[in-house]
């Protein structure tokens, strides 16, 4: 399908067709939105380096309308990108959710993303036909449309975020003696940013340095307390577990058991 490039308003929903190195624009309302994008043609990298997202034809995303997301081309082939603007209140997921649906593309095959996408096709290519009335109403079914697909695409990510930590604790605890293992190093061993995995711990209210501490300090006080282990010495259990300094590691024992490692040995 062609369509022209411009604004469509559908009474509290708007959709714009965008151009190559345009950003969707937020409007004048001042109230806070969220963008599902449809690329038509393409590839195209939405955002900014590090953070951009390839959208590929015929998938979906949704992201925050702030900051704007640049749309720009990956190769030769021309793009059109359709967006809808809608109110952020109508979809049910949080801002964290909202940000991590911003990193998954989602095909438009099946499902409620593709009946959304069928339907943003067709009121793109007949917005010369549409008026005022009809338009409003396209827009409450625009509203009940991406709400369903949101809360279908989010299900998935979820489910692969908590894969993701769980493989990178178990990483971590393969790796826990080596005492170069860093939050960078971890988070190049999976592929994907330090922010992002920062990110994926806050959801449970840690940070990866915290994870990566307290599973060496619990190593070290198992050994401490095995009855087995009694001919090791302190120096060697915390060089086990990848602790170099012996003052650092007195330090952290001690604010977490309440006393020395050698005290708690005893």
């Amino acid at each position: 399908m062609r369509y022209a490039e411009g604004d469509i308003e559908l009474g509290s929903v708007r959709m714009t067709v965008t151009l190559p190195g345009a950003a969707p624009s937020t409007g004048e309302d001042s109230r806070p939105e969220c963008v599902v994008g449809l690329a038509c043609d393409g590839p195209l990298a939405l955002g900014q380096d590090p953070d951009a997202v390839l959208l590929r034809p015929g998938q979906l995303v949704v992201w925050p309308a702030e900051p704007p997301h640049c749309a720009v081309p990956t190769g030769r082939r021309p793009f059109r990108l359709l967006t809808l603007h809608l109110p952020r209140h109508v979809l049910a997921v949080s801002d964290r959710e909202l940000r991590e649906l911003a990193r998954h593309p989602v095909p438009t095959d099946h499902g409620p993303a593709a009946v959304l996408a069928r339907f943003i096709e067709e009121v793109a290519a007949q917005a010369e036909t549409l008026r005022a009335g009809p338009a409003g109403r396209l827009g409450d079914a625009a509203l009940d449309l991406a709400a369903a697909f949101v809360t279908d695409a989010a299900r998935p990510v979820r489910s692969l975020q908590s894969e993701l930590v769980d493989d990178v604790k178990a990483y971590i605890r393969r790796h826990i003696g080596d005492p170069d293992l860093s939050p960078a190093r971890i988070a190049r061993a999976h592929h994907i940013s330090l922010r992002y995995l920062q990110r994926l711990f806050q959801q449970d209210k840690q940070t990866v340095s915290g994870f990566l501490r307290a599973t060496r300090l619990e190593g070290c006080r198992a050994d401490l307390a095995d009855p087995v282990l009694a001919t090791r010495t302190v120096a060697e259990i915390r060089a086990r577990w990848g602790f170099q300094d012996a003052a650092v590691f007195c330090r952290a024992f001690k604010k977490v058991y309440g006393v020395s490692p050698a005290q708690y040995r005893r």
